[in-house]
């Protein structure tokens, strides 16, 4: 997972967010150690669409994903933690 230095991330602990951000489109560039133990954070490229799914993913009780797409990501995401 390729990114430019200049390019800016976001970055996030919360596992089901970052499957919804990863169904949803948004590039996932690699994950990060964090400070605490045994932890990760899931980092992203940041976007204009990051931020509107972001907010729709925490305030939008109607926000959809396709089952198939977030399962996907679930998988590929609990797949990269355990690498």
């Amino acid at each position: 997972m390729k990114i430019k230095k200049s390019q800016p991330t976001y970055s996030t602990t919360n596992f089901y967010l970052s499957c919804f951000l990863l169904a949803r489109g948004i590039q996932l560039v690699g994950l990060n150690q964090t400070e605490e133990p045994g932890r990760r954070s899931f980092v992203f490229v940041e976007s204009e669409m990051r931020s509107v799914l972001s907010d729709e993913y925490n305030f939008d009780p109607e926000a959809e994903v396709s089952v198939r797409d977030f399962v996907g990501a679930i998988r590929k995401l609990k797949a990269l933690l355990h690498e």
